[in-house]
């Protein structure tokens, strides 16, 4: 692993809108991660790759982890239930 220095870049969409991409902050243990910025919204994505190759794959497997973090939104999953119980 090599030393990542911080980037930051933007541009404009033609509606008006800024996006502000920042890379080389967060998971610098990763191989790559970007955190996207549009307003209030951010998305923050990495990846991480094997040194050395599985005997015997002829094939390059990717794999996907969604989690979508309701509590910065300020919506809580488990409040609703106690809400709803007290009818």
């Amino acid at each position: 692993m090599g030393l990542k220095i911080p980037t930051t870049t933007s541009f404009s969409l033609p509606d008006g809108k800024e996006v502000v991409i920042e890379t080389g902050k967060l998971a610098t243990q990763a191989d790559g991660s970007v955190v996207v910025r549009i307003g209030n919204t951010m998305i923050f994505a990495s990846a991480v790759s094997s040194t050395r190759m599985r005997e015997g794959q002829s094939f390059f497997p990717l794999s996907v982890d969604y989690q979508e973090k309701f509590a910065a939104a300020g919506r809580i999953p488990g409040n609703f239930f106690k809400r709803e119980a007290r009818l």
